[in-house]
């Protein structure tokens, strides 16, 4: 089996979110790292990750990857929930995992390479 290297964000839909405003402020960080995206999504929309964003895997250990719904002003932050991709997935084409929590729901959908 060939070794994995890299997670490749494709896209993030959404089927329900929190605010009453119709949308949510979402943040995507990797666990214990830098937030890599920070996007406004409203129910029925699709975000297409960067062709370049590609999450390594350390050691072949499993990347989990975090998503906060925040309020405009930051003050209110809240976990919608965890995507854990594993090396194992190389070579299974394109995966999806669904993301829900805090009122929200997304579908993350991502190939591992």
């Amino acid at each position: 089996m060939a070794t994995a290297g890299f997670a490749k964000m494709m896209s993030l839909e959404v089927f329900s979110v929190r605010d009453p405003d119709g949308a949510d402020e979402i943040q995507i960080s990797r666990t214990g790292g830098a937030i890599f995206e920070q996007i406004r999504m409203s129910r029925g929309e699709v975000f297409t990750f960067d062709d370049d964003r590609l999450l390594p895997f350390v050691d072949q250990a499993p990347i989990e990857v975090v998503f906060f719904e925040i309020d405009q002003g930051g003050s209110n932050t809240r976990r919608i929930g965890t995507a854990t991709i594993s090396a194992a997935e190389v070579g299974l084409g394109e995966r999806q995992q669904q993301i829900r929590g805090a009122g929200s729901e997304y579908q993350l959908t991502y190939k591992v390479i």
